[in-house]
């Protein structure tokens, strides 16, 4: 048979347990922190090169396009009539390859 009065010591599993489960609390916050920090860090480090990126991008587009653009300008205000034929023959043959490729 068997003997009800056995005595077990549960308390001190439970403590034991709790303060496991502390520890572990704790080092996943510190685990947690420090990752936010890092990538904090790292998105501040890649927006900031972003930024640069494009920035040098703009200047060296708008350096490369504004002559072109004027002399673009200066050449439709030369000739009008051929403009006005260029572009017509430009979007008629895109129009032309666009109805094609919907016709399959």
């Amino acid at each position: 048979m068997t003997d009800a009065t056995i005595k077990t010591d549960l308390a001190g599993d439970a403590n034991a347990a709790k303060a496991g489960a502390k520890k572990t609390a704790a080092k996943a916050t510190a685990a947690v922190k420090k990752a936010a920090a890092t990538i904090a860090e790292t998105t501040a480090e890649k927006t900031q090169v972003a930024r640069e990126y494009v920035h040098d991008k703009t200047d060296a587009a708008v350096a490369w396009s504004k002559p072109k653009a004027e002399a673009a300008h200066k050449a439709a205000e030369e000739h009008p009539l051929a403009l006005a034929l260029g572009t017509f023959v430009a979007g008629a043959v895109f129009g032309f390859l666009l109805a094609r490729n919907f016709d399959r």
